[in-house]
Formats: structure tokens, C-alpha cells, sequence
């Protein structure tokens, strides 16, 4: 898989390099940094399995901790400066190459602040921090995160 960037844990990707490697892309200011992955985050809650029939097998809660900042950018005048953001680019992608998708749950004892699921716009100089609920197969572990975005490349983070 081709990447815009491969990052360790704590290092911020800049939305300018996207306009860098593709000229065709807008240029962004901003950055987004994975912050930390925490796997059976609710060991006491109920299993995603019991909460979701869809799910065959056994599964545990997991937590990735992401921060966003928009740093504002060009607008025509009476504009709104803002961006839309999701947690719905975010990926866990795990050992046997298989990718993870995030869950909209909010389960008690999970992390907080919830990153939001549904479409929250974010104003031009703020930033935002969340942990985002993924349901990971039992005995499988996360390889990397992916931030999967419309019309630019995968960025990668690892632990080590």
C-alpha cells in the first residue's frame, strides 16, 4: 500500500505534505497525530459480539486516542473556515492484513472524550482530541493505524 507517510506514536502529519506529493490536492493547514492504542479497554463491559449479531467469533473493545488541529486556511470573504471530521477515516489494520473499521458506541468506563462519529465541524485554529471504540478479533493485534482520507494517501502510525 502506497503511504503519504509512515509516523511513530506521538508524531504529527501536517495536511500541507498531501499538496506535496499530489499537486492536484488542496492544500490543508493542519496536522493529525495518533496519540495512543489501548487494547480491552472495557474488559468489564459486554463483548461486541453480544452486543452486535453480525459478529462471528470473539472480539474485545480497543481505544485509539487521536488529536486533529485546523490551522484555518484560504476562504472566500463570509465564508466559514471550517472542516468536517469523523472518525470514520481511521482504520486499525492487523497482522493478517485485515483492516478494522470504527464502532459508534459509547460504553461506560470507555475512554473520554468520545472523537465524534458523526460529521462535527471544526473551526479554523481549534483542534480536537477523542478516543475513537474499535472491536478487534480476539488473538489478532494491530499492526498499524491508517488514517484513510478522500482524494489523498494513506498515513501510517506504529507503536515502535
Amino acid at each position: 500500500m502506497r503511504l503519504a507517510d509512515q509516523l511513530k506514536f506521538g508524531q504529527r502529519y501536517d495536511f500541507k505534505r498531501d499538496s506535496e506529493i499530489d499537486r492536484t490536492v488542496s492544500e490543508q493547514r493542519g496536522n493529525v497525530t495518533v496519540l495512543e492504542y489501548r487494547p480491552n479497554v472495557v474488559p468489564a463491559a459486554e463483548r461486541p459480539q453480544e452486543l452486535h449479531d453480525y459478529l462471528v467469533g470473539s472480539y474485545f473493545w480497543s481505544s485509539l486516542k487521536v488529536r486533529i488541529c485546523h490551522d484555518g486556511g484560504e476562504v472566500e470573504v463570509g465564508a466559514d473556515d471550517s472542516v468536517s471530521i469523523s472518525a470514520w477515516p481511521w482504520a486499525l489494520e492487523l497482522t493478517d492484513g485485515s483492516l478494522v473499521s470504527p464502532f459508534d458506541e459509547d460504553l461506560s468506563g470507555f475512554p473520554k472524550p468520545l472523537y465524534p462519529t458523526d460529521d462535527e465541524e471544526l473551526a479554523a485554529g481549534a483542534c480536537r482530541t477523542g478516543h475513537i471504540v474499535f472491536a478487534v478479533p480476539d488473538g489478532q493485534e494491530v499492526k498499524r493505524v491508517l488514517y484513510i482520507r478522500q482524494s489523498s494517501l494513506p498515513v501510517a502510525w506504529m507503536e515502535q
